[in-house]
């Protein structure tokens, strides 16, 4: 599956994977967003996350110095963060 990306209010909203097959477009799209403003990401949609999609998360947060909010995230994120040790990009309100 491919993926999609709605902005709104600060947030980017991404549906589909976050995988190896989709980094290089999602990851100029995302730049794209957080040079406009949008620091905060809504990732319940997304139903696969790799370690493609998982250096693409650390990359953005490094690039806003530890700015990045994850707001809303699937099962699978969730677990893939905790995985990695990796919940501190959670916003409380996710939490």
């Amino acid at each position: 599956m491919e993926f999609q990306i709605e902005s709104r209010a600060g947030t980017t909203r991404v549906t589909g994977d976050m995988t190896v097959y989709a980094a290089s477009e999602l990851k100029t799209a995302l730049l794209e967003q957080m040079a406009a403003g949008h620091t905060a990401l809504d990732l319940s949609e997304v139903q696969e996350l790799d370690t493609a999609g998982l250096q693409l998360l650390l990359m953005l947060n490094r690039d806003l110095l530890g700015g990045l909010r994850i707001v809303a995230c699937s099962p699978g994120v969730r677990a893939t963060l905790e995985l990695t040790h990796l919940t501190r990009l959670i916003a409380a309100e996710a939490a």
